[in-house]
């Protein structure tokens, strides 16, 4: 395919968002990084004008795209624990300079409470190896990394929240943070290797994607639904862009990657018999009860046998989890 990725970031207060990313493809090494800053807890803001939350997205993922290890990805948990702790050395570097540079601006504003946190943000991360089929996500807090495949979505991480709430509950109960990067404390990485799928779509969000639909189901058919209702690249991220912003709650950031598709139309045909499965037994029972949470929950437990992926589930298909 001629378009290596699809990119959506829309920021509630346009010219105020405070997601970041980036993305890169140089031959077989693929790498997605989304960072979602913190606002509630970063909302101080310096006099440069921008808030910690903004700051702290910006610069982890400048740490992490100059870090440039996509490609090299650990095939064993021991060899994976040494090369989360080097990126996370490198995230505390920087962060604590990044910190000591704006202190020393006494002119800031600040906000005194005691869940203010110094440069707060969020992180997910995919880094590939498309030759070896060989992939991992690293991450802190609740952007979360995804694969979809012909058997549907696929969520790998786990977010940091209290009470460890699956993918649906987390939807309908605001737990707080337990994990997150700032400069007040060391940063802790989670991780995990898998294999890629031979055909699928790779993907990092922050929460304002997920959080914007009433269920993991209704995320997996956004993103088919205008897949197969578009007729390029181009079209579709304009499809999705226009779904994303009808409850503008959150700022939102999507990255996706195309893996193992000839052509746009192959990868429609590829994914029209998971649409039709997905909407069949998911989506039109849960408009018949408009949206009912018995009904909604119970679909749930079928639903995430193959979606849920994350740490415990017998079915996770990771080669290492840390």
């Amino acid at each position: 395919m001629q378009a290596d990725f699809l990119i959506i970031q829309q920021a509630v207060t346009p010219g105020q968002g405070e997601d970041s990313f980036a993305v890169s493809k140089k031959e077989e090494y693929l790498l997605l990084c989304a960072a979602d800053g913190c606002g509630g807890l970063g909302s101080r803001r310096y006099t440069c004008g921008s808030t910690g939350a903004s700051i702290a997205s910006r610069t982890a993922v400048r740490v992490i795209e100059n870090w440039q290890r996509a490609g090299e990805i650990p095939e064993a948990e021991e060899a994976a624990g040494f090369w989360l702790r080097e990126l996370q050395f490198l995230l505390d570097n920087e962060f604590h300079r990044q910190a000591a540079d704006l202190c020393r601006d006494d002119s800031a504003s600040r906000i005194v409470g005691s869940m203010q946190r110094t440069l707060p943000t969020t992180v997910c991360t995919l880094s590939a190896d498309t030759a070896k089929a060989r992939g991992a996500f690293f991450w802190a807090g609740d952007s979360r990394g995804y694969t979809l495949d012909a058997d549907g979505l696929h969520q790998y991480t786990r977010d940091d929240a209290r009470g460890n709430p699956d993918a649906y509950e987390g939807l309908l109960l605001d737990r707080p943070l337990t994990n997150f990067i700032c400069a007040d404390r060391d940063t802790r990485l989670n991780g995990c290797g898998f294999a890629l799928p031979e055909k699928g779509l790779l993907l990092c969000a922050t929460d304002g994607v997920y959080n914007a639909l009433s269920s993991p189901m209704e995320l997996e058919m956004l993103l088919l639904d205008t897949l197969l209702h578009s007729f390029s690249m181009g079209s579709w991220k304009k499809e999705l862009e226009k779904a994303l912003c009808l409850q503008p709650q959150d700022d939102t950031t999507l990255l996706l990657s195309p893996h193992g598709f000839a052509s746009f139309r192959d990868m429609q045909q590829y994914f029209r018999p998971r649409y039709r499965v997905l909407k069949d037994e998911y989506i039109k029972p849960i408009c018949r009860r408009n949206h009912e949470q018995d009904t909604v929950r119970a679909l749930w437990q079928r639903y995430r046998i193959g979606y849920d992926r994350t740490e415990g589930i017998a079915h996770e298909r990771t080669y290492w989890r840390v």
